[in-house]
């Protein structure tokens, strides 16, 4: 016991400096000019977001960077975003409002939105935002500039969660904590591997010939993770992903209170991990390392055993961590739920896995899709395909 206790704490050691690593790798933007002033077309998706849709807009058209259009897409809503839009229009040439036409079978609602919304670009980048995002005024500029001098195909952030409810800080840190704690940042860029990708439907910037080389939102029909699988396609094609820090360019409220917490990432969870064998794997290792030390904590001060020495430092290892990601991302004062975080995070795989294995409905945004849409490709299919 001594000896797998004294394992685990170097692999949290080990785990301690790749997220050391990461914070360094995943940077945010200082404000920047591009270097040439390409036409970048504004892209939101809007379905059911009058509560939304003015306080984003008013973050967009106050972007200090020029050469741009703002188009947002009524995605048959039932309330009044279209309305809403019309009136943030006035005087403004260039924002623009398209109605959108009715989801075919067979479609995620907000690819297919993507889709229209990509047909009446006509910059030389695209850039999709949700409509439930407030940007701040250097964003566009900043993220143009960074894909420039990247010589990035693809560029996305995740950006600040704002929280509300218990459930929400609890699980929206845990974002954060999966991206850097699992995955070697740097590999998105420099590894052709498309298993090394990451990206955010929140923000997700193109440019044009690249995207429709991999066949834009068309080619994953039926996703419900579009920048995940747009990011695995662009590697796939041999071209450039790259991430930056969004913390301090753009927010967003992904979620509000545990109902939606659970239903948003049920609803795509198992598509962004990808296969069974991976949902396994991710398993062991987060019950290993970043749950079960507290658990043998509890044993070795109950038992008086020398491993429980052992085991407190892997705690405290893990809070490290976890500190390390809240200082930079938030959620400090819910860093000691750690253990409810981490049981939520993994009910939540298992609970999106048990939807897609039964293919059960889905509800959102006021559509129910009948668990009847295709799998998206998985990251052996596009090595295999492109």
């Amino acid at each position: 016991m001594l000896i797998y206790q004294i394992v685990i704490l170097l692999l949290l050691t080990a785990f301690l400096g790749l997220v050391i690593r990461n914070l360094r790798d995943y940077a945010p933007l200082s404000a920047r000019k591009p270097a040439r002033s390409e036409k970048v077309s504004v892209l939101v998706p809007a379905r059911n977001e009058a509560e939304n849709i003015e306080a984003c807009l008013q973050g967009l058209v106050a972007q200090e960077y020029a050469n741009l259009e703002i188009i947002v897409l009524d995605d048959c809503s039932e309330d009044d975003t279209a309305e809403r839009v019309r009136r943030r229009m006035t005087g403004d040439p260039r924002l623009r409002l398209i109605s959108g036409r009715p989801i075919p079978p067979g479609w995620a609602g907000k690819v297919w939105a993507c889709s229209q919304l990509a047909k009446e670009a006509t910059g030389e980048w695209l850039l999709f935002v949700d409509a439930d995002t407030r940007a701040q005024p250097a964003l566009v500029g900043s993220a143009l500039a960074f894909a420039q001098q990247t010589n990035a195909a693809m560029v996305s952030a995740f950006p600040k969660q704002i929280t509300g409810t218990f459930w929400e800080r609890v699980a929206l840190p845990m974002v954060h904590f999966l991206l850097l704690t699992f995955l070697p940042i740097r590999q998105v860029w420099e590894s052709p591997n498309p298993a090394f990708a990451a990206a955010c439907g929140q923000f997700e910037l193109f440019r044009r010939d690249a995207y429709e080389q991999i066949g834009g939102h068309a080619s994953i029909p039926a996703s419900f993770h579009d920048g995940l699988q747009l990011g695995r396609r662009i590697k796939a094609a041999g071209l450039t992903l790259r991430l930056f820090d969004g913390t301090d360019l753009i927010a967003c409220r992904m979620y509000q209170g545990g109902r939606q917490v659970w239903n948003g990432f049920t609803r795509n969870a198992y598509e962004g991990i990808g296969s069974m064998g991976a949902l396994i794997g991710l398993t062991v290792m987060q019950v290993t390392l970043f749950l079960a030390p507290f658990g043998f904590l509890a044993a070795g001060a109950l038992t008086g055993a020398i491993w429980g020495w052992v085991c407190a430092g892997q705690v405290e290892l893990v809070y490290a961590i976890r500190i390390l990601l809240a200082r930079r991302f938030g959620g400090l004062s819910m860093v000691w739920l750690h253990p409810l975080a981490a049981a939520t995070l993994l009910a939540i795989q298992w609970g999106s896995w048990w939807k897609s294995r039964r293919r059960s409905a889905i509800a959102w945004k006021g559509r129910a899709y009948a668990g009847s849409l295709e799998p998206t490709p998985s990251v052996s299919d596009l090595q295999r395909d492109m």
